[in-house]
C-alpha cells in the first residue's frame, strides 16, 4: 500500500519560493487546508508572494505531490481555481506585482491619494474585478459570490432598507451599489480614480437611485450633514490608513458629521499592516474622539473574504 503523508513539504516549498521572492508560504497554507482561508483567498495571496502564475502553478503543485492521495479539498480547489482562472490569475498578478507597497511610507497624503488615483486607474484597466478584489482571480461570477455575502452580511446587521441612504467611500467599479440598490433608498458611491467611476456608472447605469462621483480623497464636503444612514468602505480603507493619521482622523471626523444618530460607519478592513489588536486599539481611541461607539471590533464573518469587520455606531 502506499504511503498517504497528508502534509506539505514546506523545506520544497520555500526552497522553490526564495527563487523567485523571499518569504513563507507555511502559514498560507496550514491556514487553507485547515478551513481558516478560503481557497480563492489562499491562492490570490499565493500569486502575491510568487508573482508569477507559472510560479504558483509550481508551489501548488508541490504542495498537492508532497501532501499525497487523496488530494486535501482546499489544495485540490486551489488548482481548480489556478487551471479554470489562469487568465484571470495572469491579470491579478500583473496587478499585485504593480500595487504600491503599503507598508512604505508616503511623504504626503496627497502624494498617497496621486498613488493610489493613478494605480486604479491602470488597475481597473487590467481587469475591472481584480482590480478591487484580487481574490476574485478575474472571475465576475466569484466577485459577485463575494459581494452578495458582503451585501447579505449588510442587510442581515439591519444596515440596510427602503428608507436608507448609503455611501461607499472607495466604490470602485460599482459592485456593492449595484448589489444593494434594490434594498436602499439612495446608494451614493466615491472614488478618486475617475476610471473606476466610469466603469462603475457603466456597471450602474439604468438604476435611478445609485449616484456616483469622483472624490480628490481629502473628505466628505460634498455631502451635508446627517445625510446618510450607512457610511462604509469595503477594502479601501487601508489606502486612507497609508495617507497617514490625519487623514484617518479626518474621514472619521467627516463619517460622524455626514451620518444621522445612530447610523453606522463601517469597515471591512481597517489597515494593511497585518496587526488586528493595533487595529483594535486604533479604532477604539478613533470612536471615542469622535463620537461612535465600537460595536464590532474585527470580526471576520465572511467564508469567501478574509475582510475584517469593525462596525462604527453613531452617538
Amino acid at each position: 500500500m502506499d504511503e498517504r503523508p497528508n502534509t506539505i513539504d514546506f523545506d520544497a516549498i520555500e526552497e522553490r519560493l526564495v527563487k523567485v521572492r523571499p518569504g513563507s508560504m507555511r502559514e498560507l497554507f496550514v491556514q487553507c487546508v485547515a478551513g481558516d482561508v478560503a481557497p480563492n483567498v489562499a491562492l490570490s495571496r499565493l500569486l502575491l508572494a510568487a508573482g508569477r502564475v507559472e510560479d504558483a502553478e509550481e508551489l501548488v503543485a508541490l504542495a498537492a505531490r508532497s501532501w499525497g492521495q487523496p488530494l486535501d479539498p482546499s489544495l485540490r480547489e486551489m488548482a481548480r481555481l489556478l487551471h479554470d482562472n489562469r487568465e484571470g490569475c495572469q491579470r491579478v498578478a500583473l496587478m499585485l506585482r504593480e500595487h504600491p507597497d503599503p507598508t512604505e511610507p508616503a511623504d504626503s497624503a496627497e502624494e498617497a491619494v496621486e498613488l493610489y488615483r493613478d494605480f486604479f486607474d491602470r488597475a481597473v484597466g487590467w481587469s475591472e474585478e481584480g482590480s478591487v478584489a484580487a481574490y476574485s482571480l478575474g472571475n465576475p461570477g466569484l466577485l459577485g459570490e463575494v459581494t452578495d455575502e458582503v451585501a447579505d452580511a449588510f442587510e442581515s446587521w439591519g444596515l440596510l432598507g427602503p428608507d436608507r441612504r448609503t455611501l461607499e467611500i472607495g466604490c470602485g467599479i460599482g459592485r456593492m451599489q449595484a448589489a444593494i440598490a434594490s434594498r436602499v433608498a439612495e446608494a451614493y458611491g466615491i472614488d478618486v480614480s475617475p476610471k473606476m467611476v466610469a466603469a462603475a456608472r457603466r456597471r450602474c447605469a439604468g438604476l435611478a437611485n445609485v449616484h456616483l462621483e469622483t472624490t480628490p480623497g481629502r473628505d466628505l464636503a460634498q455631502f451635508a450633514d446627517g445625510f446618510f444612514d450607512l457610511v462604509f468602505a469595503v477594502d479601501s480603507f487601508p489606502y486612507i490608513h497609508h495617507a497617514g493619521p490625519e487623514m484617518v482622523k479626518t474621514h472619521f471626523n467627516e463619517a460622524a458629521r455626514v451620518l444621522r444618530p445612530g447610523g453606522e460607519f463601517v469597515l471591512l478592513q481597517f489597515s494593511y499592516r497585518d496587526d488586528l489588536p493595533a487595529d483594535r486599539a486604533e479604532a477604539r481611541r478613533l470612536c471615542h474622539a469622535t463620537g461612535f461607539s465600537l460595536v464590532v471590533a474585527g470580526s471576520e464573518p465572511f467564508k469567501l473574504w478574509d475582510g475584517v469587520v469593525f462596525r462604527c455606531r453613531r452617538s
